[in-house]
């Protein structure tokens, strides 16, 4: 009986004693992904929250979603985010001789500095390509819900369309 509660003890203290992986802080103070094509338009945010916002532009109407992370999320998303070592990466690939093709920026805020990515088109490093590739498979795990809430996505120029030229003023009509 003796061995048992010695066993049953020994056993409870290993597992006590496991390590458990720990939510780590998140290393940015936000984190921007945006992508726009042809047939979408969106930009999501990760922040040192639980809380991870999207929003999306293209198809119309414009729209606001939130999701929560849950504890392994907020690990995978560390995990995938720290892979990244952004400060080697040069701020703007781009594709020349090239339209309505597919751009992407990444933004990433740390202590007060911003430092952008801009891709256009297929001539990034793989390393990028691949994180943007688990961004979507990350981001297609979570479940949104649409919120009103205003949301700063930053500068977004870069990857916005630019507006609509004004109509053609037929002048005939005018004589």
């Amino acid at each position: 009986m003796n061995k048992k509660i010695t066993y049953i003890v020994l056993v409870l203290l290993i597992i006590s004693c496991a390590k458990k992986e720990e939510v780590k802080p998140f290393p940015f103070e936000s984190f921007i992904y945006s992508n726009a094509g042809l047939h979408h338009d969106n930009s999501i945010k990760f922040t040192k929250s639980d809380t991870v916002y999207i929003q999306k532009r293209f198809p119309e109407p414009k729209e606001n979603f939130y999701a929560i992370l849950e504890k392994d999320q907020k690990i995978e998303l560390n995990k995938l985010i720290s892979q990244l070592d952004y400060k080697k990466f040069d701020r703007t690939y781009t594709q020349d001789n090239l339209d309505d093709g597919q751009s992407y920026l990444l933004d990433f805020s740390e202590n007060g500095k911003n430092k952008s990515i801009y891709i256009y088109g297929h001539n990034a490093p793989d390393k990028l390509y691949n994180f943007i590739d688990s961004l979507g498979k990350f981001k297609a795990k979570l479940k949104f819900i649409p919120t009103k809430q205003i949301i700063n996505f930053g500068d977004l120029e870069s990857i916005l369309p630019p507006p609509p030229p004004p109509p053609i003023i037929d002048s005939l009509k005018y004589k």
